[in-house]
């Protein structure tokens, strides 16, 4: 656990070579700590070689899409990976760069990717995610996503059965997003927090999310305020 040092891209290529060597870990903590494209670039071969790794947090650091491109051939090998934070500024190349390489991770329960991927990046993302259909918790949110991209998510979405935590706050999913995302709602009868606030979405989404969040007999956490 390093969380919350000011380690950047120079003591992240310092890590490295360290790191590469601990083909056991199970858990690294690397989250608010000024790591950015040239850090993650640095980091990217020690983590190829954590294949055993099952929680990566990267969370709040600087890593844009080219640092998302970089990492993505190792995490690539994460096949036993349970968690992972990717709320950088990786954006729809780095979302688009990292979608191959999210199908691979059979195991995967808890995905957080941001920000800004927009709807570009939903795109991409949506046919991968259709296929973890073991995840537990997705968060998407603070992505800038639009009608456009909950249109492309939703079938994805109801493939995803056994989710039980879905954060799309803080995009622009307005009124015709929320129609678009409501059909697969249905289909998740094992949610226990949905949260769609501030997306703009006013009485017509209302009564399209409505039959939807009836059937959700589990869930415990709503939130729709904007």
């Amino acid at each position: 656990n390093l969380h919350a040092n000011w380690i950047e891209d120079e003591g992240a290529a310092a890590l490295a070579p360290a790191l590469g060597n601990m083909t056991q870990l199970q858990t690294l903590d690397l989250s608010y700590t000024h790591i950015g494209d040239q850090g993650a670039t640095a980091l990217a071969p020690a983590l190829g070689n954590m294949t055993q790794l099952q929680t990566l947090n990267l969370h709040s650091n600087w890593i844009g899409a080219q640092g998302a491109a970089a990492l993505a051939p190792a995490l690539g090998n994460m096949t036993q990976l349970q968690t992972l934070d990717l709320r950088n500024r990786i954006g729809a190349q780095g979302a688009t760069a990292l979608a191959p390489v999210l199908g691979k991770m059979t195991q995967l329960q808890r995905l957080y990717l941001g920000n800004n991927i927009g709807d570009a990046g939903a795109v991409a993302l949506a046919p991968v995610l259709g296929n973890m259909t073991q995840l537990q918790e997705l968060y998407l949110r603070n992505n800038q996503i639009g009608v456009d991209g909950a249109a492309a998510l939703a079938p994805a979405l109801g493939r995803m059965t056994q989710l039980q935590e879905l954060s799309l706050g803080s995009n622009h999913i307005g009124d015709g997003g929320a129609a678009a995302l409501a059909p697969a709602l249905r289909m998740m009868t094992q949610l226990q927090e949905l949260y769609l606030d501030g997306n703009q979405i006013g009485d017509e989404g209302a009564v399209a999310l409505a039959p939807a969040l009836g059937r959700m007999t589990q869930l415990h956490t709503l939130w729709l305020h904007e």
